[in-house]
């Protein structure tokens, strides 16, 4: 076999891989589009059914959690009960209340003369935080922080001072930078020369004057439309496009896909693919929980997952409206109980961490 036919052969391979790469970034660019589309639309629907169906059996479970509280307490004054499970008592109600009052309750008269009652102190944000802060670090570093150091010189300043690199000075831009940023320049004119081509080639074919025909003429109007609009935007992708959906391979420019355009088109359009999905995640992120809970696969809001989410709070509030009213009918038999299962949680997460 001859070089000549081998090379061609290699070539043939090259081109292939890039060709395929190009199809798969186009079709990935598509698939992401539709779904910041589907997402953007689904938060749409979502926020207001969140705000006037979800959120107020959110407030009323959290409400009814405040009053289930108060009623562990008003029963804990009431029955006597043995040094250790009295002891639990107290610092599972501490470690609650700092949790509500750290968050929508630092305001409830109740809770915080609960926690004075309990804790022996005042209840101080700031403090309660700095010690989540302290145990975080030991958790993660095995270090003893000190609270009051963190809450002195705030968190991120102490972990900078502890553990922080020093920020380097800007470094001068290197001539492998300088070079890639002059390619990239290259690069951006190569584009828009493509780009005006692929536009004059469908103009050129989608001209309504061509046609005689009054129903083509329309069809032709719209094509046409369609090309400018993405040629105005500068949107390359669209052309791209549109390039595929209205032209014949040999209407094509010969030289359109050859390697070394090829190349270039997918960098831009992996570009493209990386401004998409962050995005996409930037969506995600902003919805607060939505996106995990309400949407399907393909982004989409999900009604069936919403009412389910509903069905689970009312039922939520049921539950703990029995408990509340069975705290009542037997009062000593509902806290032991309350002690035996939270006991149990307590030494199951301790066996869990130990192993």
């Amino acid at each position: 076999m001859s070089n000549k036919i081998i090379f061609k052969k290699i070539e043939e391979t090259q081109k292939s891989k890039l060709l395929h790469r190009y199809q798969c970034l186009i079709r990935d660019i598509e698939l992401r589009k539709k779904q910041h589309e589907n997402l953007n639309e689904g938060i749409r629907v979502a926020i207001p059914k969140v705000q006037n169906e979800l959120q107020p059996l959110q407030d009323e479970l959290l409400e009814l959690k405040v009053q289930k509280l108060l009623r562990l307490d008003e029963v804990f004054q009431e029955i006597v009960l043995p040094k250790m499970k009295s002891e639990f008592f107290v610092e599972w109600m501490i470690d609650e209340l700092e949790v509500y009052l750290s968050g929508s309750f630092e305001n409830h008269a109740e809770l915080n003369l609960l926690y004075k009652k309990y804790a022996k102190r005042d209840f101080e944000k700031l403090r309660v935080q700095n010690e989540y802060y302290a145990q975080l670090i030991k958790n993660e570093t095995g270090y003893d922080a000190d609270p009051k150091e963190i809450g002195e010189k705030g968190f991120h300043n102490y972990i900078n001072e502890k553990w922080g690199v020093q920020k380097a000075e800007p470094k001068k831009k290197s001539k492998k930078k300088q070079k890639a940023e002059e390619l990239e320049r290259i690069e951006d004119k190569l584009l828009a020369a493509d780009a005006k081509a692929i536009y004059f080639r469908l103009i050129k074919k989608y001209h309504p004057d061509l046609q005689q025909d009054p129903a083509m003429q329309l069809v032709y109007t719209e094509i046409t439309k369609k090309v400018t609009i993405a040629y105005k935007n500068q949107d390359f992708l669209a052309l791209l496009l549109l390039q595929i959906e209205y032209l014949d391979e040999n209407e094509i420019d010969g030289g359109l896909l050859a390697d070394e355009m090829l190349k270039r088109y997918n960098k831009i359009l992996q570009n493209q693919l990386r401004e998409i999905n962050r995005a996409v995640e930037i969506l995600k992120n902003s919805s607060k929980g939505m996106f995990e809970a309400f949407f399907e696969e393909d982004y989409k809001f999900s009604e069936r997952l919403f009412e389910q989410k509903k069905a689970a709070l009312n039922k939520e509030i049921d539950a703990l409206i029995d408990d509340l009213n069975n705290s009542i009918d037997q009062k000593k038999g509902w806290f032991k109980e309350w002690i035996r299962i939270n006991q149990g949680i307590k030494e199951e997460s301790e066996r869990v961490v130990r192993f």
